[in-house]
């Protein structure tokens, strides 16, 4: 039986997982033995397995094999003779840089469209990057299943659960925002993001990470005759609703030129109705309205007759001040011609009431 000298990475370049083989045909497992080499490539991690236990893990470097970085294999294995025992083992080699780009794809499901009570059939594609972040419990749940892992085997082990996840987003989406089957191009981004967090969530559970999660389309499958029909209803519907905004669109930006041909409007009814011909005085008002002047003139009109208003009732109430004042005054002469105030009492009040007259 041959033994190892040198453990080393021998897999395909675009590998997640690759479990070391015998390079020879011999159906008996090759051994290994301390002292022997093995070479662990730049983000990537090797792990001994034995009877179906992960035991020791080494990363990046050159390792000579000894009972002091293999503890627990040499434990289980039970080495004797200074540690230059054969012994067997499986080692997997996990690649932990290399983002895998795996591509996905939905079956075909219908969708029925909100206004034609039409089925439609839709699909959906899209691509998935996943890395490994913990080893051992990546193998640990996968071990006993595939040797290798890549590309075509991650999108076959997730396929069910990338395609349930993304379907059942896109029906609930659609229902909230009342979308027909031939609107889901606008909620690509809302469908990616929902999805990847799910997604993320299970692929934890085998220590993987996903690093990207892409929906690419989400396209109709318009073989059918009616559903062509559909389609082309839909898209004059939607034509008419585009010219009806943009239609709308024009008249906002124009309001200000509406409102004045409003108003010019308003003025020549306005110089009808009183009466005003051509040169009269409702053509002079007409125009005043038409100007927008009428308004402000009369502002400045009421103005004025509040002013004029405040003034006289200013005016009125100083002149009962003043009555008021003259009629105390000639009965403090009174008080003092009775002897009931004294000289200097009444000119001391005479002077305090004249102050007061205006």
């Amino acid at each position: 039986m041959a033994i190892v000298d040198i453990l080393k990475y021998e897999g395909p370049n675009d590998a997640l997982v690759w479990k070391w083989r015998p390079e020879t045909n011999d159906s008996r497992e090759r051994e290994l033995r301390m002292g022997s080499e093995l070479i662990v490539n730049q983000s990537q991690e090797a792990c001994f397995y034995k009877g179906g236990l992960l035991l020791d893990v080494f990363g990046p470097g050159t390792h000579t094999l000894s009972t002091k970085n293999l503890p627990l294999l040499s434990k289980l294995v039970g080495l004797v003779y200074g540690g230059d025992s054969p012994f067997s083992a499986e080692v997997y080699f996990v690649n932990k840089a290399v983002s895998m780009n795996a591509k996905f794809g939905l079956m075909p499901f219908n969708m029925i469209e909100p206004t034609f009570k039409v089925p439609i059939p839709v699909t959906c594609r899209g691509s998935f990057a996943i890395i490994v972040e913990d080893s051992k419990r990546f193998l640990t749940k996968m071990i006993g299943t595939v040797k290798d892992f890549n590309t075509n085997t991650l999108s076959e082990m997730f396929r069910g659960v990338i395609s349930e996840n993304v379907k059942y987003t896109i029906t609930q989406i659609s229902k909230e925002q009342n979308l027909s089957p031939l609107e889901l191009e606008s909620i690509v981004f809302e469908v990616s993001g929902a999805v990847k967090s799910i997604i993320h969530k299970h692929l934890q559970e085998f220590g993987l990470g996903l690093k990207l999660f892409n929906i690419e389309a989400i396209p109709i499958i318009d073989d059918d005759q009616r559903v062509k029909d559909v389609v082309t209803k839909f898209q004059e519907i939607m034509a008419k609703d585009v010219d009806e905004r943009m239609r709308l669109k024009r008249r906002a930006e124009n309001l200000e030129i509406y409102k004045v041909e409003r108003s010019f409007d308003t003025t020549e009814k306005a110089a009808e109705n009183l009466g005003g011909g051509e040169g009269g005085a409702g053509s002079i008002l007409g125009t005043m309205v038409g100007l927008g002047m009428v308004n402000p003139i009369a502002e400045q009109m009421g103005n004025m007759m509040s002013k004029n208003t405040n003034n006289t009732k200013l005016e009125t109430d100083a002149t009962h001040r003043n009555e008021d004042t003259i009629k105390l005054l000639k009965q403090l002469g009174e008080l003092k011609a009775d002897g009931i105030l004294t000289e200097e009492e009444f000119e001391e009040k005479k002077i305090e009431l004249l102050a007061k007259l205006k």
